[in-house]
């Protein structure tokens, strides 16, 4: 695996965020990320002890704790102590020379990339109507990007392979070599049979302040 591999784990978190819209600043040994269902603290596995890492935060409502472990196989251990089990994830990564490929797109479609506020989308239409999205941010290195609408139908996977290499180009233009994408432990079985490789596994936790 490449050099990003052995940084084990944690230097995306900050484009992760970005793609979420969520802030986010270095915490210790990890990040705190604002917005969404609440304060999450991630850290790299093992981690700090959670309380330590939620004590003194004030207010209320959910606080999660996101573990990232480098080996993608880890299966989620007992929550720490007054968590509860909150999901998991799967970090793939791509070279981002092996997703710039052609789709066969037809020739009725285009794929346009505009920036947003924290990200760059991405969109294909067809016929000028949207069919596909997706969201792509480099930061410090690292490139992250998510699909968050694909067609059902036979063209389906062409369309996501259209996204995957607009995105990769992106990503190459900036300097990073792989894209970085977090999915549901279920899904990573099909990605890594199209040139993406497991690079980390996330897991969840969260409590109510």
């Amino acid at each position: 695996m490449p050099d990003q591999h052995s940084r084990a784990t944690i230097g995306w978190i900050p484009a992760w965020a970005d793609l979420q819209e969520r802030p986010v600043a270095p915490a210790d040994s990890g990040f705190i990320l604002e917005g969404g269902a609440g304060t999450e603290f991630v850290t790299s596995l093992p981690g700090p002890d959670a309380a330590q890492l939620v004590a003194g935060q004030s207010g209320e409502g959910v606080v999660r704790l996101t573990l990232v472990s480098a080996d993608a196989g880890t299966a989620a251990g007992p929550a720490p102590s007054g968590f509860s089990t909150a999901g998991e994830g799967v970090l793939l990564m791509a070279p981002t020379a092996e997703l710039n490929v052609d789709a066969g797109l037809p020739e009725t479609s285009q794929v346009a990339q505009a920036p947003m506020e924290t990200y760059d989308a991405v969109e294909i239409t067809v016929f000028d109507r949207p069919v596909a999205k997706g969201r792509i941010q480099v930061r410090d290195d690292f490139a992250v990007v998510a699909i968050t609408e694909l067609p059902d139908g036979p063209e389906r996977g062409d369309f996501e392979r259209a996204l995957f290499a607009a995105m990769a180009e992106e990503a190459f233009l900036h300097g990073a070599e792989y894209l970085h994408m977090v999915v549901q432990p279920s899904d990573a079985a099909r990605y890594e049979g199209s040139g993406w490789t497991a690079a980390a596994r996330l897991l969840a936790y969260a409590k109510q302040r």
